[in-house]
């Protein structure tokens, strides 16, 4: 049995790392393609370009991830299937459902893979690809690479540390200097808002005043300021909720929750994020039917065909069902774990159909 569970594994494995290197690919190509209209913009240059594909990839992995695990299942137990190796298997008294619990099985790897790339690896790679090329494109601030993002207005410098998407700024630091170059003053927020009027409201300060003879320490609660930055500016340090990552998004709609503001978006891009791994599963186990009962006959390239247009087609609905929901008021939950549902009990029905 170990030696079946390493062989069909191993088989597995091929497929996907197949699929997957291949799709990546074909749509990393097109991303550099339209990248390269903006080549010449401000300081954005053709390596910029490549650095921003090569930091937006993992994130087109995780976007495939799905898609790709179907693909792949369906490649490799296909080559098995026209082997008659799966035939073989069968008369040897192994079950469909047995096999189908070692392909689930093999799965796992992949589906804990994909958790922690979304958790982990893609949500910074996101943000800094992004901050990166806005930055070239319009040479709007400097972006240091541990120190967040720098501006300079007249005799004023501001960093912002992070910055979320509609909500404001988060980590706000501006030193003010006369017109001697000494400085006057030195505020730092722990948040700042925008208000309708373009002024910033900020909020927990602490202000240090430069003055003659002495330096004056305050903490204000809240202090508003006139404008810093420019729409643009501000717009390039946002992080959208796929720039997050899955902890990141609890605590950010915990946040959301105490302050009265409307967290319904980013609880739809945790159920996404939470359910991606299931979503994987899922795909591996809809895989058995193209490969079992009268599925068995058809060729490699209609196999494909099919699970192309079935993996296609699950990823739209899922997308357009999710931010249905949101506009008649479904929870994320249900909008998100009703596709699951269908497709495994479409696949449970197809396998029991089996002989």
């Amino acid at each position: 049995m170990k030696i079946l569970n390493r062989y069909i594994g191993l088989r597995l494995a091929w497929g996907w790392l197949l699929v997957l290197l291949i799709l990546t690919a074909m749509f990393s190509i097109m991303e550099l393609v339209g990248q390269l209209d903006d080549i010449g913009e401000g300081s954005y240059q053709i390596i910029d370009a490549f650095i921003y594909v090569g930091y937006t990839m993992p994130g087109r992995i995780l976007d495939l991830a799905a898609i790709s695990s179907l693909l792949g299942s369906i490649v490799a137990l296909g080559t098995l299937a026209n082997g008659h190796e799966l035939l073989a298997m069968r008369a040897c008294g192994f079950s469909v459902f047995r096999i189908s619990r070692v392909v689930l099985s093999a799965g796992l790897v992949l589906m804990v893979g994909v958790l922690l790339l979304a958790q982990f690896v893609v949500p910074p790679l996101e943000q800094r690809a992004w901050v990166n090329r806005e930055i070239a494109l319009s040479d709007l601030g400097t972006l240091l690479p541990e120190g967040g993002f720098w501006a300079r207005d007249k005799n004023r410098f501001i960093n912002v540390r992070s910055s979320t998407y509609g909500q404001g700024l988060d980590d706000l630091s501006v030193y003010e200097f006369d017109k001697k170059g000494k400085p006057s003053r030195f505020i730092t927020a722990r948040n700042a808002e925008i208000d309708p009027d373009g002024r910033w409201i900020c909020r927990d300060i602490r202000q240090i005043t430069f003055q003659e003879r002495k330096i004056v320490d305050q903490r204000i609660p809240t202090l508003t300021l006139d404008v810093f930055l420019n729409t643009k500016q501000v717009d390039l340090l946002s992080v959208t909720p796929s720039m997050f990552s899955i902890s990141a998004l609890y605590q950010y709609v915990r946040v959301l929750q105490q302050r009265g503001q409307n967290p319904d978006q980013y609880i739809l891009s945790l159920w996404q994020k939470l359910t991606l791994p299931l979503k994987v599963g899922a795909m591996i186990f809809f895989s058995l039917p193209f490969v079992f009962g009268q599925a068995r006959e058809s060729s490699s390239g209609r196999r494909v065909t099919l699970g192309t247009i079935v993996g296609i087609s699950y990823y739209y609905f899922d997308q357009a069902l999710g931010y249905t929901g949101l506009l008649i008021g479904l929870h994320p939950a249900f909008t998100t774990l009703l596709p699951l549902a269908i497709i495994i009990m479409l696949t449970l029905w197809l396998m029991l159909r089996i002989p």
